[in-house]
């Protein structure tokens, strides 16, 4: 989404023809809030836990899990958007991931085999990127959590020349953060699979999403295509300590955004 609105803007300032590639979370903004996080239902031991689930590439996700039967655990915002998520039958954790005593109550409410975030904001007054991302990763140490997911962007850690240069400047201070939280969760001693995807495109899933190690790689995906790959990472006991840039094989940046 954030690649979008990087290409939106170049093409009306400028007559140039430039490739953006945009950043990739599924973006749910995490405002204050007052109250400690609260388990309305008790998790099942082994399930997975998600911050950004209730839309976007979390969602599909949570989808994807639910349908084959794993148990799903939701952080979510007091006025966070439920109605996707209500009728997966996933178990709701209410709190704000700006507050690392409401990600440590999310963790400390059940037992989690893995925790995915797919958290990040390009507008918000304090962004999740790295604080929210960083209590994450804290929490799961504390609580020994078996695998950590994190959804990143393409431009971050070494992938910073990947993407063209009208990117890395309107995403720059995103990039920053998510880089950070790169750099936190690999020294954590957990282990942990990192995913950058470039643009993302909400469309039917093509089939040819592929994730790759190859830092210079950059392109498009669909939410559906990039959830299947999340879903065979988490499966994966070799893609522990990996990073990932998604894309798919058959998408042209930019052209295929709009397709």
């Amino acid at each position: 989404m954030l690649h979008r609105i990087a290409l939106t803007f170049f093409l009306l300032t400028s007559t140039l023809t430039v490739a953006t590639i945009a950043a990739s979370q599924s973006i749910e903004a995490t405002d204050p809030v007052e109250n400690s996080a609260t388990a309305t239902t008790s998790p099942a031991p082994d399930g997975i836990l998600i911050f950004g689930a209730t839309r976007g590439t979390g969602l599909e996700l949570a989808k994807l899990l639910t349908a084959r039967g794993d148990s799903v655990t939701a952080f979510v915002r007091p006025t966070s958007d439920r109605s996707g998520l209500e009728p997966l039958g996933v178990r709701f954790i209410v709190g704000d991931a700006l507050s690392a005593d409401d990600v440590q109550a999310a963790f400390a409410a059940g037992g989690y085999r893995a925790v995915v975030t797919t958290m990040g904001c390009f507008r918000c007054e304090v962004p999740p990127d790295y604080v929210g991302n960083k209590n994450v990763f804290d929490a799961a140490k504390t609580a020994n959590v078996g695998r950590v997911m994190m959804i990143s962007s393409v431009g971050a850690g070494n992938s910073a020349d990947a993407p063209p240069w009208i990117s890395k400047w309107i995403l720059k201070d995103v990039l920053v953060l998510k880089t950070q939280a790169e750099e936190h969760l690999q020294s954590s001693g957990l282990a942990y699979t990192i995913i950058r995807p470039g643009g993302l495109k909400d469309a039917e899933a093509t089939g040819n999403g592929l994730l790759t190690e190859d830092v210079m790689a950059m392109g498009i995906i669909t939410r559906k295509d990039l959830a299947q790959l999340m879903l065979a990472a988490l499966d994966d006991e070799a893609a522990a300590n990996k990073i990932y840039t998604a894309k798919d094989s058959e998408m042209t940046w930019p052209w295929s955004m709009w397709n």
